[in-house]
């Protein structure tokens, strides 16, 4: 439904009043420059603002152009994203560097040819075209699809393509940096996923869901793709039970895992499993996983994501393990110091190895993962 004119404009004006009175501050809302602008969306995607920005502040000043992050290192720019997460989107920022300078060293000003470099999709490209070249583009994040689907009581699941072209019809034609920036503030601070503050929101009057406490909360991330969840493990009944919990690396690099081999003489001797071990009083899980490694294979983690967690009953107690995909910063360099042998194995043979009976559920996960049917699955 096309919104009429003057109510449009209605829109717009209350938005804009609420957002020049609650905007936050934040840096690159203080640039038009299009690199700066791609490293904040970069930085920005699977990560919160407060985390983002000393970041993005420390990394502009290692690379304060795309000529400078053009031409730097790999191990520079993953160190200078460490703690970030997900190394790949620095590979892709970079990349599209490096085709901008290819390109004589314009920066694509539209949302459609920004979409040409590497790594950008959509949504950063329309950001992008409308932060850096003020275009009067849809920039559609899980704020804004929450904030629409809550205000004009869209079915759920939603129709991407729809709403985007929803949001579209709204955009300030003259406004469109602030627009977009209110936009995204009033669901970042407002219309939050799990407690909306309607008595705050400068939409309330015309929202169709304000008094709707269960389409709220349905609605809390209405981009996310529903998904059946898989169990692994067995479940903790017996709470009196002693419970350890254990770190696991799963390494990759090149479309192979690494795995190490326990000793003849150990528990389990001659079975193959991932580098790790028991997480000790005092740690959480990232710092116990950098010092196994750093134990057992000698080499430093670039970047750790969560993959599963499961837990293995005992007679005497339940272990709990939790496990990581793992980058390493030189994966050439790892050594078995602690265990039997090293291998680094394709997918295939990876859930062909045995595997310690605990550990079984890792190579289940990695089954379904690589649509591969093995006898362990």
């Amino acid at each position: 439904m096309t919104p009429r004119p003057a109510r449009l404009a209605q829109r717009h004006q209350r938005l804009l009043d609420w957002y020049r009175v609650h905007a936050r501050d934040l840096p690159w809302r203080r640039t038009r420059d299009p690199y700066r602008i791609l490293v904040s969306e970069v930085m920005l995607q699977q990560t919160q603002v407060e985390r983002v920005v000393p970041f993005y502040e420390r990394f502009l000043g290692l690379f304060p152009t795309e000529q400078i992050l053009a031409m730097a290192s790999l191990e520079a720019i993953h160190r200078a994203w460490k703690g970030l997460g997900y190394p790949s989107r620095v590979e892709r920022l970079q990349r599209a560097c490096q085709e901008v300078l290819a390109r004589g060293g314009r920066w694509p000003s539209t949302s459609e040819a920004l979409q040409e470099l590497p790594g950008i999709g959509p949504y950063t490209a329309g950001a992008v075209a409308c932060f850096a070249f003020a275009r009067p583009v849809a920039v559609v994040d899980t704020n804004v699809a929450r904030i629409y689907v809550r205000l004009l009581g869209l079915a759920l699941p939603v129709d991407k393509a729809a709403l985007w072209a929803r949001v579209a019809q709204d955009v300030h034609p003259h406004q469109a940096i602030s627009w977009n920036n209110a936009l995204m503030e009033l669901g970042a601070l407002v219309c939050t996923a799990r407690a909306p503050r309607c008595d705050a929101c400068p939409w309330a009057g015309g929202c169709a869901s304000r008094a709707d406490a269960a389409f709220q909360e349905r609605s809390a991330n209405p981009l996310k793709v529903a998904s059946t969840a898989v169990r692994y493990g067995v479940e903790i009944t017996d709470r009196a039970r002693p419970r350890r919990h254990i770190v696991l690396a799963l390494i990759h690099d090149q479309d192979r895992y690494l795995v190490t081999r326990r000793p003849p003489d150990a528990h389990a001797g001659g079975a193959w499993e991932l580098p790790g071990g028991k997480r000790e009083a005092g740690e959480d899980d990232r710092t116990a996983l950098a010092r196994e490694v750093q134990e057992e294979l000698g080499v430093e983690i670039l970047a750790a994501r969560s993959l599963m967690r499961f837990s293995y009953a005992y007679p005497t107690c339940y272990l709990t393990f939790h496990v990581y995909r793992v980058r390493l910063f030189h994966p050439e360099r790892a050594k078995a110091l602690a265990a039997d042998e090293l291998r680094w194995v394709r997918p295939a043979e990876f859930l062909a190895l045995p595997f310690p009976l605990a550990n079984r559920p890792i190579q289940s996960r990695m089954a379904r993962y690589h649509r591969i049917t093995s006898a362990t699955a």
